[in-house]
């Protein structure tokens, strides 16, 4: 029925943790997950409505492409439980073309604002704070520095992908902003070249857009995940964890 209301998906409920976290060991993550899988014997599994998220999904087996650093960090406990491959190769899904008037405009203050960022049972301020502890756990890899800086190289989309999901899974506002620009290119205007781009003087783009790629790729992930979202019976689920309110930081260019 097109008016069927659903119990809210973990993965909806709660976006900031992940399937590994402690957070569903105890206190309202654990009840909670009691409560959905009590519904879910009840009433049949929902994920042809609500797909799982990739907090939830299992995780993805590496290619051989990717270095043996690399697949030795996933499966190492150095690296934090938030970060996952999203395809076999770590590879960003878009690699676009920016012609003016056809791509659309995210500012890198989205990433480098210093925000509540919840992640499981821990915080942070803003992506950069998520970037720099993944570097950090490098240095316990046992690694040389050309070694660590080729490892980064190799993996850097992947976490800037795992942050960015972080960051704007936990505000349905930011949500919504990004469904909106479903089919869009994405440009992320910026003076760090590594994630974003900036615009010569003729109207060029320099920069690699890591971000504005990952923003795309995650754009499409959420469209597949919340498009049922307004068939969530929150009076059954309880408070939604964040409210609608009327947000925009993408500009069309």
């Amino acid at each position: 029925m097109d008016n069927e209301k659903y119990l809210a998906p973990p993965w909806i409920k709660y976006p900031y943790a992940p399937s590994e976290s402690d957070f569903w060991k105890d206190g309202s993550g654990a009840e909670y997950l009691i409560k959905y899988k009590q519904y879910v014997k009840e009433n049949g599994d929902m994920d042809d409505v609500f797909p799982k998220a990739i907090t939830f999904a299992e995780n993805i087996e590496a290619s051989d492409d990717l270095s043996d650093n690399f697949k030795g960090y996933l499966k190492s406990d150095k690296s934090p439980l938030f970060i996952k491959l999203w395809s076999a190769d770590g590879k960003p899904k878009y690699n676009p073309d920016y012609v003016k008037g056809k791509y659309s405009i995210m500012y890198d203050t989205i990433f480098t604002e210093e925000k509540h960022i919840p992640l499981g049972k821990t915080h942070y301020h803003s992506i950069n704070e998520i970037i720099s502890l993944v570097k950090e756990s490098l240095k316990d890899m046992n690694l040389n520095g050309d070694e660590t800086e080729q490892l980064w190289d190799e993996m850097k989309y992947t976490v800037y992908l795992n942050a960015l999901y972080y960051k704007l899974a936990n505000d349905i506002n930011f949500i919504n902003e990004m469904i909106k620009m479903d089919g869009k290119i994405i440009a992320c205007y910026s003076d760090n070249l590594e994630y974003g781009l900036q615009e010569k003087s003729d109207g060029s783009l320099v920069g690699n857009n890591l971000m504005g790629m990952a923003a795309m790729e995650l754009r499409d992930h959420l469209i597949d995940v919340y498009e049922n979202y307004s068939k969530i019976d929150w009076t059954i689920s309880g408070k939604p964890n964040s409210v609608k309110r009327c947000t925009c930081s993408v500009h069309t260019h």
